[in-house]
């Protein structure tokens, strides 16, 4: 269902207990998972064009010495460097320096400026400078060697990380980083690999096995996971007897004047996921957009024609989504606080919910528990002001979620869900949901989940889930076409499980 992401000093943990539950040695581990990474790559070179590795004087640097005597081996033509950014070496990066030389293969030093080589146009670049223990900053001959390598305008493919990417914090603005296309990672994802401003340095990811202690990562605590197909395990199957009331009643509360096609969309979304009965709440203006347009949902309206000046609730109701497209007429933010101060079931806010919410901070006690909040970017730094980089971006989503005893949804090229106390990234980015009304779409989803009695985490974690897997199927099915809204709708359908019905 999900797959664990861990910091550094877990990582170096997971291989300690590995050698020992496997009682091998660091050489042994180092040989092997050197021999599976080399396997990936001989899909990632051409035996034709020349592989230029680059080798600091740690455990990634032997890493990198193992697969280019691997590679020479092969008949691959190589040139290796070491990067002496220190004089010392670990053990393993030694032995595998000696073994190298023994085939007759040299290894270049670099120590200043003068000795960085000119790479030809047609290499492909192998990155194996720093590993998951960097803790600070290159600087010196290691910066200038990580300069020159994305100057040069190679592909380039990295060893585990990028050298100079942190693995679970970001880095300075200012720090050198590798631009890997692609990243050849061991084991697992690292947690960095899905903070957005990471997204020059890690174009591209895969995981290599390398056969580390399952158990050993089954009793390792984390903080983050990554979302996996298994999240869909949590769909409840429907059963024969079941009518419209089992599945629950969902209310959208939305649109304004020029913005009821918002409202439209959620509630599309929350019949399409499986809601028994679906109503729309909109202005006047909104009826006949809503009656015409999706004919199987229900319409209310309040008194105005083009604004929400009051909320009215039906007696049996399962779920609330309100705020797409709500607009924040001085009218509707009054009947907001209202109608927050009276009700106290399942509630997603969305929207200008949120930026109603963000200008007055002292009607957050009136949220109720277990709320869903799905900001963007732009609203969510509304609500929380600004930050300095990713890693305090995702603290602040935490810490709104434990102020408010809810669920944070920071929607994003990896969506991140939190409930105050863990992580969960969904690890299908895909530029198709760049689209008008997307957001509205996923509210809906999760706000037919909710009306089935789905907790809120697992309405939230299936709706960013199944979201994200339609834009997948889509542009896996037309690559020559641009999603919009109303396609992710329709793609829900292949999405499930055929065992859900």
């Amino acid at each position: 269902m999900f797959q664990k992401l861990f910091t550094a000093p877990q990582i170096k943990e997971i291989d300690r207990q590995t050698m020992i539950r496997q009682n091998i040695s660091s050489e042994e581990l180092m040989e092997r998972a050197a021999k599976r990474l080399y396997l990936h790559l001989l899909y990632e070179v051409d035996k034709q064009i020349p592989v230029y590795i680059f080798c600091g004087k740690g455990n990634n640097g032997g890493d990198a010495l193992v697969v280019a005597r691997l590679l020479y081996k092969n008949g691959y033509s190589l040139k290796c460097f070491s990067v002496e950014f220190t004089p010392k070496s670990s053990p393993d990066y030694a032995v595998n320096f000696k073994k190298l030389q023994e085939l007759g293969v040299e290894v270049f030093p670099v120590r200043e400026e003068k000795d960085l080589p000119e790479i030809p146009e047609k290499a492909v670049i192998l990155d194996g400078i720093f590993g998951t223990g960097l803790s600070r900053p290159a600087t010196g001959i290691a910066q200038a060697v990580i300069e020159n390598i994305n100057h040069s305008g190679n592909r380039i493919v990295s060893i585990d990380v990028p050298s100079g990417l942190y693995v679970d914090k970001s880095n300075a603005k200012q720090d050198s980083i590798i631009q890997a296309d692609k990243v050849l990672t061991f084991q697992f994802p690292k947690i960095s690999f899905f903070y957005p401003e990471n997204a020059p340095f890690v174009q591209d990811y895969e995981v290599v096995d390398i056969g580390l202690e399952q158990s050993v990562i089954d009793e390792m605590p984390a903080k983050h996971f990554l979302l996996t197909e298994g999240v869909l395990r949590m769909l409840k199957k429907r059963k024969k007897f079941d009518y419209k009331n089992t599945y629950g009643h969902a209310l959208i509360v939305g649109g304004s004047y020029g913005m009821t096609g918002a409202p439209v969309l959620s509630s599309k979304a929350a019949l399409r996921i499986g809601a028994g009965l679906v109503t729309n709440y909109l202005p006047k203006c909104g009826y006949a957009v809503s009656q015409t347009a999706v004919p199987e949902v229900m319409t209310l309206t309040g008194n105005k024609k083009k604004y929400i000046d009051e909320i009215k609730l039906l007696a049996k109701i399962n779920a609330v989504a309100i705020g797409m497209g709500l607009g924040q007429h001085p009218g509707t933010q009054k009947a907001l606080k209202k109608f927050l101060k009276s009700y106290h079931k399942s509630l997603l806010l969305d929207a200008d919910a949120l930026n109603i919410l963000a200008q007055h901070k002292n009607w957050w006690k009136y949220i109720p528990e277990n709320s869903v909040l799905t900001p963007h970017e732009g609203e969510f730094k509304r609500l929380v002001g600004e930050w300095q980089n990713d890693t305090e971006k995702w603290e602040k989503a935490k810490q709104l979620a434990s102020d408010l005893g809810g669920i944070v949804v920071l929607k994003g090229a990896y969506t991140l869900i939190t409930d105050g106390e863990f992580y969960y990234i969904n690890p299908v980015a895909n530029p198709a949901l760049a689209t008008a009304g997307s957001g509205d779409v996923l509210s809906g989803i999760i706000t037919g989940l909710l009306a089935q009695a789905y907790q809120p985490m697992e309405a939230a974690l299936l709706g960013v889930y199944v979201h994200s897997q339609t834009a997948k199927k889509y542009t896996e099915k037309y690559p020559d076409y641009l999603m919009i809204a109303t396609d992710i709708i329709d793609g829900l359908k292949d999405v499930f499980n055929k065992n859900q019905y």
